[in-house]
């Protein structure tokens, strides 16, 4: 465990953890590292178009501004990663082992996060030795894993280590119309060096490329609406066009209507030099990376085969440098403390091209449209210094004081620029009988910049009971940077989200450590809640971007447990009771809702005081078990995991948007040689193949109808793998 940036056992950490091997995720057959909310109960993951996130205990960001941080932060390999619409691992291969950090991280954790943090970590070079290995997985879908590893020694004090792998899959999707969808392709190079040039001092490099190319978040029609508001293409087309195409709307419909190629393609590399020096009582620590992301995608909007909206493109090119200097004891003194300083900078260009007939045109209109009518550019640039310090008093052999704090200075600037598309005119072209194409001169721009300062902090107080167990009780302070949310070329700023959090724990190993238990309860409670909110500035009628929603509240238990009745056997349990509701937030009515619903605010919003949080159950179980048994000449083995998630609604109070609870069922079982070194499975993910979707919005040019993003997972999927080690 590394959760204190120092090596330490998972029970003596007071915060609340939950930590997956990544073998144990490979051998489930487990494709990606969203996979591991079904060994996690606290944390969930929404596929979002374009912007996937993690939530933990139900909160997370989920906006398209560029500027806006994540609630949920992502470290791999000591470094966070916070580069927009990239997610950094699609791999599993090589993983050690994923932690999840639960509540507000950003103390020791680079950027500052309001609600967690998961935390990767690979394997190191092993010095002296040669070896290799590798696993190959083929499943339905036409699904294909593959990766090799060989670990080189370079004389007595260095080794190298070298991956390469190969990820492929068929979208479960079923293409009606002319358009298609990208199937999943990616490819993965990675290298290691690790060197101790003397006994005290040690650097470990790290260099990786991904390219990677797939579904773009294609949805599917769940109910339609009444399709009302595309005049030209008729009333009601989406209805019309995908009945013609024999679709059925429905929770289990997976097909779709699409015109346009949907398509996402990233490039990305990055680099990290890692410096330990020790100086005996401690060791001082440097950790330089940077991080290069190029994207290009496009996501048809309309759902059918006509042009109303084939054209959403974007761009990305993005970059980010951190630096981080920190020093910590080594754990075994009186009093221990780890102190730092952190810089980070981050650039972002960013691009957006959407147009169509948008219905007010006919199909085959040489000329199309779009709410801004041309290309709209974004320039965001942020930097960020940081300064944290944490000690650890040893008051008796049984009390420890813990208590930490940061100091953080934000810079952001964000400018949004709109230029001419040929062909393409602002919606003022169908709306003045094509007099006027644009009602205002291209190019223009408008552009901001903020500035902020910020102070997180933490206080625990942790008891052992024995030396196996111990129980705490913390709280802290969580501080998540400003924004610059631009829509339409405006910009607007949005003030820093900050979280009062309190949590209290117990963690135990007993009868000979067959039976460990953590156990937390928690209350945070969230000021100016990064989200989106209705501006009735935004001409001509108002519009909703990113801002300040108010406040949330969020409390609940959660309980883990790992019980081994014999050697070779183990079984691990966890459970998350959530209740999480917003404080102070008018999000946006949905379709049909009345003023007697609450509908009663401009824009149309109404008050969402009471209301749960979206994408957050009420409860969240799971259940695994590990076993592993000589035969003759052979070893057999056997996995096995279920999960559960309660209903949760996508939308604020909106019923439509209801998704029931469910539960997924994966298994593995297999036979290895006496010495483990190649291993042979069989795997079924979904074994019930239980369709789930993963987010539920209102359909565009259909009022009142919905759509969904049915994930892979909401599939079955049965598989073979041959893994070895030599």
């Amino acid at each position: 465990m590394t959760a204190q940036r120092r090596s330490e056992n998972l029970r003596d950490v007071p915060i609340a953890i939950t930590v997956v091997s990544g073998q144990s995720l490979r051998e489930t057959g487990a494709s990606s590292l969203s996979d591991i909310t079904q060994r996690a109960p606290s944390v969930q993951f929404t596929p979002v178009p374009q912007t996937p996130s993690f939530s933990v205990r139900g909160v997370a960001s989920n906006s398209f501004d560029y500027s806006v941080e994540s609630a949920v932060g992502l470290a791999v390999d000591d470094v966070n990663l916070t580069l927009p619409r990239y997610t950094p691992l699609n791999s599993l291969a090589d993983v050690e082992r994923v932690e999840v950090l639960r509540g507000p991280q950003g103390l020791l954790f680079g950027k500052n996060t309001t609600a967690g943090l998961i935390s990767v970590t690979t394997r190191r070079p092993i010095l002296g030795e040669y070896s290799t290995e590798g696993r190959v997985q083929y499943g339905q879908r036409d699904q294909l894993q593959a990766h090799a590893i060989v670990n080189l020694p370079v004389g007595e004090s260095a080794a190298l280590r070298l991956r390469a792998g190969r990820q492929s899959s068929d979208t479960p999707l079923q293409v009606r119309g002319p358009g298609s969808i990208e199937d999943q392709r990616s490819y993965n190079l990675n290298a290691k060096l690790l060197w101790n040039v003397t006994d005290h001092l040690s650097v470990y490099a790290i260099a990786d490329y991904q390219d990677t190319q797939g579904d773009p978040g294609v949805w599917t029609i769940r109910s339609f609406g009444g399709g009302a508001n595309a005049p030209a293409a008729g009333n009601g087309f989406v209805r019309d066009q995908l009945t013609a195409l024999g679709i059925r709307p429905g929770p289990e419909n997976r097909a779709t209507g699409i015109g346009a190629h949907n398509y996402s393609r990233t490039d990305s590399f990055g680099g990290q030099v890692t410096i330990d020096y020790e100086l005996g009582g401690a060791t001082i620590t440097s950790v330089t990376a940077y991080r290069d992301v190029r994207q290009n995608s496009n996501l048809e909007v309309d759902s059918t085969p006509l042009r109303v909206y084939d054209n959403n493109l974007a761009t990305l090119d993005a970059h980010q440098f951190t630096q981080e200097l920190r020093i910590a004891s080594n754990g075994e003194r009186r009093f221990d403390y780890v102190a730092g300083l952190y810089y980070y900078q981050q650039e972002i260009s960013a691009g957006n091209a959407q147009y169509g007939t948008l219905g007010y045109l006919p199909n085959a209109s040489p000329i199309l449209i779009g709410t801004v009518g041309g290309l709209v550019t974004y320039e965001v640039n942020s930097k960020s210094i940081a300064a944290f310090a944490q000690g650890t008093l040893h008051l008796t052999d049984r009390f420890d004081l813990i208590v930490g704090g940061r100091y953080t200075r934000d810079e952001i600037d964000n400018t949004a620029s709109v230029s001419a598309i040929p062909g393409v005119c602002n919606v003022s072209y169908a709306l003045t009988g094509g007099r006027v194409c644009q009602p205002r001169p291209l190019p223009y721009s408008e552009g901001a910049s903020r500035s902020e300062e910020g102070w997180s902090g933490r206080a625990v107080l942790q008891h052992r009971l024995t030396d196996r167990a111990n129980v705490y009780i913390s709280a802290s302070r969580g501080y998540k940077g400003p924004a610059i949310s631009a829509i339409n070329a405006n910009v607007f700023p949005v003030d820093p989200e900050t979280v009062e959090a309190y949590e209290a724990g117990v963690k135990g190993d007993f009868l000979g450590r067959r039976l460990s238990v953590n156990a937390a309860v928690f209350y945070n409670d969230f000021t100016n809640f990064q989200a989106q909110v209705f501006d009735p500035t935004i001409p001509p009628i108002g519009a909703f971007r990113t801002g300040n929603a108010g406040g949330l509240r969020t409390q609940g238990v959660e309980l883990e447990g790992v019980i081994r009745p014999t050697s070779g056997w183990s079984i691990s349990a966890g459970a998350t009771y959530l209740d999480a509701e917003y404080t102070n937030y008018f999000p946006s009515c949905y379709a049909g809702q009345t003023a007697a619903q609450g509908c009663t605010f401009p824009g149309p919003t109404f008050d969402a005081k009471g209301h749960r949080l979206i994408a957050a159950p009420e409860w969240s179980t799971s259940l695994a078990t590990s076993y592993e048994r000589s035969l003759s000449g052979a070893r057999l083995f056997v996995n096995a995991d279920w999960s559960y998630r309660s209903s949760v609604y996508y939308g604020v109070g909106n019923p439509d948007t209801l998704q029931k609870g469910y539960s997924l069922v994966n298994g593995t079982v297999g036979i290895s040689d006496p010495d483990d070194r190649i291993r042979l499975s069989l795997f079924v993910r979904n074994l019930f193949d239980q369709r789930f979707a993963a987010v539920i919005f209102p359909s565009y040019f259909d009022t009142g109808g919905t759509s969904q993003i049915l994930p892979d997972a909401a599939f079955r999927r049965i598989g073979a793998a041959v893994e070895w080690r030599f």
